[in-house]
């Protein structure tokens, strides 16, 4: 009984508690300092008298995440997976996030892996047997080459597709996919930068990009054909670009309604400016980074002189100490008397500081984006 259990403990996702303690208790004394030098774990950790060496048995770690979540201290994870190579006689099926680690140098390796199987069991002949997928969201770090090839057989119906961590996918199924409306790409660990990335996807309409330079957010707008509705941008890098990104946008989004823009370096406020002349459809704007000092003033202005009717939502990421309660409050009584224009909802980031009365903002979510799409 207890190999069968052991075989997939992981499945068992509500007992998360008492199987990371039990697994925990089966590393070294030494790792066990290491983690606790590190606060990772409680001081005052004891290992657990065991019975059994139980992670011998360990064969399908697919859902490992369910009790070692992806976002757990690298460190930890590094001892775990050290153990279950040294300590598992035949691993049938690995967890993606373990592919990120070099586990065929642990010890064991040569052992433990000989019997591996496939990386995710199932997930490529379900891909395979379906007539038509439209969406695909990607959690890990996806290197199956059984998935990528089945997901190929779908590139024409793949309308809506996210990855929340780099993957090579990016480059071997993304050009591929020539009917794609939505976009998702967030890059934490920025290796999406060693790249250039050439995409005609001409039906785009929604484009998220996270963690990303803004060479490649230059690059996907300008290869769209002017459907593109919103863009978001966060965390980005090379901000040197910020004037020819805000470029970007009314050259080639036409049809905006949901934007993040710049104004954190010169010449971003005079290029805003021709995104409010050109782009006639703006509902949002949303500001990342902070504003600079000068541009302040002239920006308050601008709204209030250039942008367009549709404009009622703007989201200022970092809220300048320097624009005070009172002439926010005088900005928006000059905005309510301009004839056709809506009312003007101010957005703040929760953990920003601001010293403006919040009784006037709305606090940040992702209803500020549209967010939910639901395509036909």
């Amino acid at each position: 009984m207890i190999p069968f259990l052991w075989s997939n403990p992981f499945k068992y996702g509500y007992m998360k508690s008492p199987l990371s303690k039990i697994i925990i208790s089966h590393l070294s004394d030494n790792s066990i300092k290491i983690l606790k030098d590190e606060n990772i774990i409680q001081t005052n950790f004891q290992k657990l008298n065991l019975s059994f060496n139980y992670v011998r048995f360990c064969k399908y770690f697919h859902d490992l995440r369910n009790v070692f979540p992806v976002d757990s201290k690298k460190l930890l994870k590094e001892e775990i997976y050290k153990l279950f190579i040294s300590e598992c006689s035949s691993i049938k099926c690995l967890n993606s996030d373990m592919t990120c680690y070099p586990i065929l140098k642990y010890p064991g390796a040569n052992i433990s892996l000989s019997n591996l199987s496939e990386e995710s069991p199932g997930i490529a002949e379900l891909i395979e047997m379906q007539k038509q997928i439209k969406y695909i969201l990607i959690e890990g770090n996806c290197e199956c080459k059984k998935i990528t090839q089945a997901l190929e057989k779908h590139v024409n119906s793949i309308i809506h597709f996210e990855t929340i961590k780099y993957t090579s996918v990016i480059h071997l199924l993304i050009p591929k996919l020539i009917n794609l409306r939505y976009l998702k790409v967030k890059d934490n660990r920025c290796e999406l930068k060693k790249y250039v990335i050439y995409l005609n996807h001409y039906n785009l309409q929604a484009l998220d990009l996270h963690f990303i330079s803004l060479d490649i957010a230059i690059n996907i707008i300008k290869n769209t054909n002017g459907n593109l509705w919103r863009i978001w941008v966060e965390c980005i890098t090379c901000f040197d670009k910020a004037k020819e990104y805000n470029q970007t946008i009314y050259k080639y989004c036409p049809n905006i309604k949901y934007a993040t823009v710049l104004l954190n370096k010169d010449g971003t406020l005079e290029e805003l400016e021709n995104i409010f002349i050109k782009c006639q459809h703006l509902e949002a704007i949303d500001i990342d980074d902070e504003i600079k000092h000068e541009y302040i003033d002239k920006f308050l202005n601008l709204l209030l002189e250039t942008a367009p009717l549709t404009l009622c939502k703007i989201h200022i990421y970092s809220m300048p100490s320097y624009l005070t309660t009172q002439s926010l409050k005088l900005f928006l009584n000059n905005w309510g008397h301009y004839k056709g224009k809506k009312t003007l909802h101010l957005y703040y980031t929760a953990s920003g500081d601001t010293y403006i009365n919040r009784n006037i903002l709305h606090k940040y979510n992702i209803d500020f984006w549209n967010y939910y799409i639901l395509w036909p």
